[in-house]
C-alpha cells in the first residue's frame, strides 16, 4: 500500500475536486491509502473527499513546518499536488512531489516565480490535456498527459423524457470564468426568437447575483449545489459549458456519458474531448451559442446523434484508466 497525500486549496463543489474525490473513493483498489489536505477555508458546500482530512492556513507563519509534520506523521510517500497553485505554495518536502495541471494560467501570471519555482521542484509533472501541456511547455520539464476521467457506467441513462420544455443544463462554478452570462445572453435571443427553453444551473460560487439578475425574464431555475449528478443530468436535453478557458473539464466528460449533446466552447482541451460529437462554438459569443442550442432543440434526430457519438468517444477518459496512471507514476517517482 503507498500512501499518497492529495494537495489543494479546498474541498469546495468544482471539477478538480471531484477528481480528486473519485480518485480517492477508488483508491483501495489501486493499493493507494489516499490522504487530503486543504490549505484555504472551504468555500461554499464542501464535497466528501472518501478520505482523511488535514486542513491548514496557507497564511499561518508556521505552514510548512506544520505541512512536513504531517507528511512524517501520516507516513505520506508521495504529494500530489493539484494545479500549479498547490505546487506554488508547497515549500521543500522530504518525500517526492508530482503536480498535476488542471487549468492555465489565467491571473496566476503575478504568481509566476513562485509557480515554476514549484513545478520545477516537482518530481514530475501531469496536465490533464495535451492543450495544457503546451501551455506549460515554458517549465522546460516532460509534463505526462493524464485525460480526467468519470465513472462511465455511473451516468449511464436509457430514458429521457421529453414531457417538458425543451431542458438545457450546465453544471459549473458560478464564476465568471465559466460565462454563464454568455449562456443567458443566448437565452435572451431564442426568447425573441419566440423560443422557449428552459435552463437547469447547478452549482454555486461568487456570481450568483449576477446570473440571477441575468435570468429575469427567462425560464431559469438555479438548483445550487446537486449532489446526484447523474440523476441532475436525466432531467436535460442538452447540456452546455461557454467557459472562457478549460483543462478538460470533468462536468462535460459527465455529460457526454449520460448520452447528453453539449454546446462547448472551443477553448483548451474541449476540442479534443468533443471532437465531432458535439457542438463547438467561439468562446464569448452568445449568437453563436444561441444558433447551436437552436439547432439541438429543432431536431431529437441531431440529439440522439451527438448523444450516442459523445458516450462513444469516451474510450480514454475512464476514472479506472486515470486511477492506474497515477498509480503507476506514484510508483516510479518513490523508487526514483
Amino acid at each position: 500500500m503507498i500512501r499518497v497525500a492529495h494537495l489543494l486549496p479546498n474541498m469546495a463543489v468544482g471539477g478538480r475536486e471531484r477528481i480528486v474525490a473519485d480518485l480517492c473513493r477508488t483508491s483501495a483498489q489501486y493499493g493507494i491509502a489516499p490522504l487530503v489536505i486543504t490549505f484555504d477555508p472551504a468555500d461554499g458546500a464542501a464535497l466528501d473527499p472518501h478520505a482523511p482530512i488535514v486542513a491548514l492556513n496557507r497564511r499561518d507563519r508556521d505552514f510548512a513546518e506544520r505541512l512536513q509534520a504531517i507528511v512524517t506523521a501520516e507516513r505520506v510517500d508521495v504529494v500530489h499536488a493539484q494545479g500549479h497553485i498547490s505546487a506554488a505554495l508547497l515549500p521543500r518536502l522530504n518525500v517526492p512531489v508530482v503536480t498535476t495541471l488542471h487549468v492555465a494560467l489565467g491571473n496566476g501570471w503575478r504568481w509566476l516565480p513562485a509557480i515554476a519555482s514549484g513545478l520545477r521542484r516537482s518530481c514530475a509533472i501531469t496536465a490533464v490535456s495535451d492543450d495544457l501541456a503546451r501551455r506549460f511547455r515554458w517549465v522546460r520539464r516532460p509534463i505526462d498527459v493524464i485525460p480526467s476521467g468519470v465513472d462511465i457506467d455511473r451516468f449511464a441513462c436509457t430514458e429521457r423524457s421529453t414531457a417538458r420544455p425543451f431542458t438545457l443544463g450546465i453544471a459549473a462554478r458560478l464564476h465568471p470564468v465559466k460565462r454563464h452570462c454568455d449562456l443567458l445572453a443566448a437565452l435572451h435571443l431564442l426568447k425573441r426568437r419566440n423560443r422557449h427553453c428552459r435552463l437547469l444551473i447547478a452549482g454555486e460560487g461568487p456570481a450568483d447575483a449576477e446570473i440571477r439578475a441575468r435570468s429575469a425574464g427567462l425560464d431559469v431555475v438555479m438548483l445550487g449545489v446537486v449532489a446526484d449528478i447523474p440523476g441532475y443530468l436525466r432531467q436535460l436535453d442538452a447540456f452546455a459549458l461557454p467557459s472562457d478557458h478549460e483543462g478538460t473539464p470533468v462536468a462535460l466528460i459527465e455529460a457526454m456519458a449520460s448520452g447528453l449533446p453539449v454546446v462547448a466552447s472551443a477553448v483548451g482541451g474541449v476540442p479534443a474531448l468533443v471532437g465531432e460529437a458535439g457542438l463547438l462554438v467561439p468562446r464569448r459569443s452568445p449568437v453563436r451559442l444561441a444558433d447551436a442550442i437552436e439547432r439541438l432543440m429543432d431536431s431529437i434526430d441531431l440529439r440522439r446523434t451527438l448523444g450516442n457519438a459523445a458516450r462513444k468517444r469516451l474510450g480514454g477518459y475512464h476514472l479506472s484508466a486515470q486511477a492506474q496512471a497515477y498509480r503507476t507514476l506514484y510508483d516510479a517517482v518513490s523508487k526514483s
